[in-house]
């Protein structure tokens, strides 16, 4: 909403409460002296709106604008929309101003304690929030979902990932009841949350309770294999690790750049280099990526030579341009030249190295937030498993 609209809407509630006082004074000759007080604070508002104090054309809203089952949905309009606007403060005032009615009714008491915990939450006073949604959750049965709903984000934003997971099965009615494909995937990354700790913390029977859980959630969980493949490793159950990372490409390919470390450290930890390079032909045949495409070249270079990975890679390059590919490719190049030409391969490959760096390799697919590191939850819209490797010339 822009300033201009927004200063409309202000203007069009104070003209509300001007007119319903004027009116309620034509009523009853008692109320005159309201009607004028009314009238004051209208023309009081016109002119802070005129002269662009918001602040004050806001203070004149809610003294003008009496709060009444015919008048709060207004009141919760103009709250919601600078809560939209970040004016997290205001929107804060407007809604305890609200709370503080005894005559309004439980549901719009409960309506506005909802939006008052939205501010909340928009302005990072988690604790506050969570207090008022548990409330809530107890005491109504027309907001309980939505309450729930809120009241998962601020556990999640703690970083409370076992009263997230309870939060959710509270939302679905009962403890093992299937959760809706929307929740299932969340459910599942709370579970692998929590399963990254107990590594984290070396408490290998908690992780692999929670991995588990997250399957059971979301058996298609890429997430969860990939923490289970590092957990067998951490066990020394490196074929078992390799059986559960190679799943990956078959669930979502986008995320093989994420396993193939743990996947080429598992195959160098029984041997079996022969099997290492079978697999990764196959993979590159059917999920052409940069990171598979490197990983071969650099098998093929320390079981023959510079030359024999070079070829390959300029023959890869020749179908499928890309800029890591290529600053491969040079680097491969650099001791087979001397003199000059070797001076001038190096500036080429510092240029190509300055252009991948400056290219994101991370973008979200919901709301196209970019970086360099994965994230499984998007810091920008807050959707879980959006974030994967870019892809085409300047990516994977």
């Amino acid at each position: 909403m822009s300033d201009l609209t927004f200063f409309i809407f202000i203007f069009a509630a104070i003209a509300i409460g001007w007119y319903l006082g004027r009116k309620s004074g034509k009523k009853k000759s008692a109320r005159n002296d309201r009607s004028q007080a009314l009238a004051q604070s209208y023309a009081q508002g016109l002119n802070y709106l005129l002269s662009e104090r918001q602040d004050d054309a806001i203070e004149k809203f809610i003294d003008a604008l009496e709060v009444s089952s015919a008048t709060f949905e207004t009141h919760l309009a103009l709250g919601n929309q600078l809560r939209k606007r970040g004016e997290h403060d205001q929107a804060i005032r407007v809604h305890q101003n609200l709370l503080a009615r005894p005559s309004l009714n439980r549901i719009s008491q409960q309506k506005a304690q909802l939006e008052l915990a939205r501010d909340y939450i928009a302005a990072g006073w988690l604790d506050r929030a969570e207090r008022l949604l548990q409330e809530l959750v107890e005491t109504s049965s027309e907001l309980r979902s939505t309450s729930l709903e809120y009241l998962v984000e601020v556990y999640r934003d703690e970083r409370e990932w076992a009263k997230a997971i309870h939060a959710v099965n509270l939302l679905h009615g009962r403890r093992f009841k299937r959760l809706s494909p929307e929740w299932a995937p969340v459910q599942a990354h709370f579970c692998c949350e929590l399963a990254e700790e107990a590594i984290n913390g070396k408490d290998y029977l908690s992780a692999r309770k929670h991995i588990d859980a997250a399957l059971n959630y979301d058996r298609h969980s890429v997430r969860a294999n990939l923490l289970l493949g590092k957990l067998e490793y951490i066990l020394d159950k490196p074929r078992e690790a390799i059986r559960v990372l190679e799943r990956v490409p078959k669930q979502n390919p986008d995320y093989i750049p994420e396993m193939l470390e743990l996947l080429i450290t598992c195959y160098e930890a029984i041997g079996d280099d022969k099997g290492l390079s079978v697999y990764l032909e196959s993979l590159l045949k059917e999920h052409p990526s940069n990171s598979v495409l490197i990983a071969l070249t650099g098998r093929i270079q320390k079981q023959q030579d510079e030359a024999a990975a070079a070829a390959f890679m300029g023959r890869q390059l020749a179908m499928r341009p890309s800029l890591r590919g290529l600053g491969y490719f040079l680097n491969l190049h650099t001791g087979s030249v001397q003199g000059r030409a070797k001076e001038n391969l190096f500036l080429l490959k510092s240029l190509v190295d300055q252009l991948i760096a400056s290219r994101p390799h991370y973008r979200c697919s919901n709301c196209g937030f970019s970086g360099n590191q994965l994230h499984w939850l998007c810091p920008s819209c807050k959707h879980w498993g959006s974030v994967r490797s870019v892809k085409g010339v300047e990516g994977e």
